[in-house]
């Protein structure tokens, strides 16, 4: 008959089932409900489907005996389930089961998403071998006294006969035996651990793989069953690992009927050779027993920062916990084996191994040495002027592929929870546990998904191609600035106020060359704030791109109800907030001809043996402007390096366009700037989108509000990229002059009048 054991509790409940002969007990599931009556409705269907003849509700007795509130929840359970079936339903002492279940799942290192999934069908697997043991034991109890009036001599009989079987199961397979046996029981299992999968750049380059490992395990129960063992296994574990002997002495006097005991965690093959060795050799040392070694894995990064935020980390104990570690968890984790030993009807030691299934391989659009060239300026720029971050975001804008994702500073992914590099020991000696908390997250986070700023002006070429679909403006169209325009009762400056004070007529092109405020402002009022706000949403502002990494936002924008001031100072990237991924997927379909592509980091994912699970197709999400509209903006952004104020970006014998932007973080008063520039190669033809953007050039605060830093980075960025990326020389070999070159600068204008929005928050 079949019996089924269940685990009651407020939250889940687990579930086991016992084979018909009533020897093994199985784990079925564990089930999330917190409502009683819906919980027996499933309790009962699952009887029926398992073919149950009598079902064991485990019964809480606290230590002394009592009962507590926990049973009678337990007892009025079972009354439930009474009412739905008519199979017997009995209560079973559980006391100490979930205890003996956690124990368990703490010695196969069952990591805490996993546990709360099995923990409870684990304590009802337990409930049901315990019940099964004492319907064992009842039976036999029968049969000895049905048979009480048979002869002396037959039962010496039997009793010889019985003894010979074990004295040959003893000789023959005393080992297995006892492996198989743990106090008392017939039935014993063991998880064999799964192995997570890789991930890997496009170029094959492992960033981060699992080791096996081997946890040293001692049955001291078994060491002490024997007097011959114990010197001979102590000498070998002193000898081959360096243990304590007065501890491991200990542990044998405390521990003496235990049979799990760990000694060591983490232990490399090499580590463990010469132990084996010792027990291989049988002829001269037949005495070293009761130790064994369980296997495991650790989580190891070759690369140690390389690409830490998108990589992310996982531990043993939860899994993926930040990048892609986490999103494609399910993918990377596999699902453990587990290997079970009882005695059959023989008295002989039976296994039965259901292997492990381990987790699949990630194939990332991550170029190996792209990453390598960005991470490795990023660094070379902070070791001199330290920011407050510093991310870079090198994209496919052909098809959405993330070919170099980087954000400054960096951790080490094989000791994530360390602040060391960040931070001095006299400022760790002083900071809290919240204050360490805090800083983890801020070194963990993705700036190029996870930030939201103000974009200033790389915004411009936005509003540019908005005016152009629309028809509001056109190629040769003329401007005038006089450098501010009075608005909704403000006085908006443009960034050149102060210098040359105003930049009089312009074109159109010009106007994205020399950053233009005005211009722009003019180009959206004729749009309307209605027509604008479209815009915004069609080139993916306010809503997450999708891409395939943890804790992406949203940013911010206004809605279609938009004041006359927020067109104005949207205009030039102002009162808007956005984020480095949806800048640079929006900035790729207005040079690509017009083709938004989900952005993604993803390539293929793959199993061990290399037979491919999923291939990541490029995604076409829509078209935001006409290939006419790209032509002309890619024209003007090679303008604004080649003659404009981003010269410092360029790279002689490149045909290279770009736009910078100069925007404010925090109070206006706090004179916190973030720098940017946006790029890509070659004009007629790109092959290459790069974003750089420096949080707080310096570390300092009102004295870096220029863009020559941002355009320095991205100048020696892109001189080492695009040979790397066979990008071929398609412009004038004269190398680029940009000594007399001028920066976006909004530092030093100031605003008399109080009833100003002042411009040098967010856009040269």
């Amino acid at each position: 008959m079949k019996i089924m054991a269940i685990d009651y509790g407020d939250a889940r409940t687990g579930f086991a089932i016992s084979d018909r002969s009533e020897f093994l007990a199985s784990p079925i599931g564990t089930v999330p409900e917190r409502n009683a009556e819906r919980l027996a409705d499933k309790a009962a269907q699952t009887a029926a489907e398992y073919g149950a003849g009598e079902i064991i509700v485990g019964l809480p007795i606290n230590m002394n005996g009592t009962e507590g509130p926990r049973a009678e929840k337990c007892r009025a359970f079972a009354e439930l389930l009474k009412e739905r079936t008519d199979l017997p339903v009995r209560m079973w002492d559980e006391r100490s089961t979930t205890v003996t279940a956690h124990n368990i799942l703490n010695e196969t290192n069952v990591r805490g998403k996993a546990r709360k999934a099995v923990v409870d069908t684990v304590a009802a697997t337990i409930i049901l071998e315990g019940y099964l043991e004492y319907r064992r034991k009842k039976a036999m109890l029968k049969k000895v006294h049905k048979k009480a009036g048979i002869a002396f001599l037959c039962v010496m009989a039997a009793l010889a006969v019985l003894a010979g079987r074990i004295a040959w199961i003893n000789y023959n397979h005393g080992d297995a035996y006892s492996k198989a046996v743990l106090d008392h029981q017939t039935y014993t299992s063991t998880t064999i651990p799964y192995k997570r999968g890789q991930i890997l750049t496009s170029n094959g380059n492992i960033l981060a793989y699992s080791e096996r490992v081997y946890n040293l395990i001692l049955d001291p129960k078994l060491v002490l069953s024997d007097e011959k063992y114990k010197e001979p296994t102590l000498n070998a574990l002193v000898q081959c690992f360096g243990l304590n002997r007065q501890e491991l002495e200990q542990t044998l006097a405390v521990k003496k009927d235990s049979q799990y005991e760990r000694l060591a965690m983490g232990l490399t093959s090499d580590e463990i050779a010469d132990f084996k060795a010792l027990v291989a050799d049988t002829k001269n040392n037949p005495n070293i027993k009761g130790v064994w070694f369980e296997n495991s894995y650790v989580r190891k990064y070759p690369f140690s920062t390389m690409a830490c935020d998108v990589v992310g980390f996982a531990s043993a104990a939860n899994g993926g916990e930040l990048g892609l570690e986490s999103y494609y968890d399910d993918e990377l984790s596999g699902t453990d084996g587990v290997s079970y030993s009882y005695v059959n009807d023989n008295l002989d030691v039976q296994e039965t191994t259901k292997d492990a299934v381990d987790g699949n391989n990630i194939v990332t659009t991550i170029d190996y040495n792209v990453q390598r060239i960005i991470e490795k300026h990023i660094a070379a720029y902070n070791e001199e002027k330290p920011s407050s971050a510093t991310a870079v975001l090198v994209m496919n804008p052909n098809n959405g592929e993330v070919l170099g994702m980087a954000s400054y500073p960096y951790f080490d992914l094989n000791n994530p929870r360390s602040l060391e590099s960040s931070y001095s020991q006299e400022q760790l000696a002083t900071m809290s546990d919240e204050d360490m908390t805090n800083s983890l997250y801020k070194i963990w986070r993705n700036y190029c998904v996870s930030e939201t700023f103000e974009p200033g002006s790389t915004f411009k070429p936005f509003t540019v191609a908005s005016g152009l679909e629309e028809g509001v403006t056109y190629d040769g169209d003329v401007f005038y600035c006089n450098g501010y325009e009075e608005i909704g009762g403000y006085t908006i400056r443009c960034h050149v106020y102060n210098k040359t004070g105003k930049h009089g007529d312009i074109t159109l092109e010009q106007a994205l060359m020399q950053s233009c405020n005005p211009a722009m402002m003019d180009i959206a009022a004729r749009l309307g704030g209605v027509k604008f706000a479209q815009y915004q949403r069609l080139f993916g502002f306010g809503s997450k791109t999708g891409i395939d990494l943890p804790s992406e936002e949203n940013g911010i924008i206004k809605k279609s109800d938009m004041s006359e001031t927020d067109v104005a100072t949207n205009a030039f990237g102002q009162n808007i907030n956005v984020t480095m991924i949806q800048m640079g997927a929006a900035f790729s379909s207005l040079i690509n001809g017009g083709n938004y592509y989900q952005p993604h980091i993803v390539k293929r994912i793959e199993k061990d043996t290399g037979e491919v699970v999923k291939t990541f197709e490029p995604t076409l999400v829509r078209q935001t402007v006409t290939a006419s509209t790209s032509q002309l903006l890619r024209k003007y952004l090679k303008s604004t390096v080649d003659d404009g104020l981003a010269k410092k970006a360029g790279v002689t014998g490149y045909s290279i366009g770009g736009k910078t932007g100069t925007a404010q973080k925090g109070k206006r008063e706090d004179l916190k700037w973030i720098v940017s520039f946006i790029g890509f190669a070659p004009v007629d033809n790109p092959q290459v989108m790069v974003y750089v953007l420096i949080d707080e050039p310096d570390g300092t605060t009102g004295t870096s509000g220029t863009t020559s830093d941002t355009l320095i980075l991205s100048h020696d960025i892109l001189e080492e990229l695009l040979p790397y990326m066979n990008i071929f020389k398609d412009a004038e070999a004269e190398p680029v002059d940009a000594a007399d070159s001028e920066d976006e600068n909004t530092v030093g204008i100031t605003v008399p009048n109080t009833n100003v929005q002042d411009s040098t928050s967010a856009t040269p």
